[in-house]
């Protein structure tokens, strides 16, 4: 995806247009939330473990973190909307479900498994 398809994407996050880019998807909820959603590259999930999913979380962050200073208008979307920022890591099962492993908001972790 190219620069400016990645702005035109970005602008329309604030209509719940749901922005994919690698592996992160970020979209708006009805509860005034910005939902950044990464999927963890554990294959099987029974091989999952707190720790890989918390350095994934910390990339997450970086990640949206480094595209925000990239794209500003992800920032004045956030602001204007009065959007909170809450981080997901999932699990995919090979496209059948997405299973939540954790979210953070306001710096709260909470564990789903």
């Amino acid at each position: 995806m190219n620069e400016s398809h990645i702005q035109t994407r970005i602008c329309r996050i604030a209509d719940g247009v749901p922005l994919k880019l690698g592996n992160m998807t970020i979209q708006t909820t009805d509860s005034e939330i910005l939902l950044v959603t990464g999927w963890t590259n554990t294959v099987y999930f029974e091989n999952i473990k707190k720790s890989t999913v918390l350095r994934e979380l910390e990339e997450l962050k970086a990640s949206f973190n480094d595209l925000t200073k990239t794209y500003g208008d992800l920032n004045t979307i956030i602001d204007k909307n009065n959007l909170k920022v809450e981080f997901h890591m999932a699990y995919d099962d090979a496209g059948k479900v997405g299973i939540g492993l954790c979210s953070e908001l306001n710096g709260n972790l909470n564990w789903y498994v």
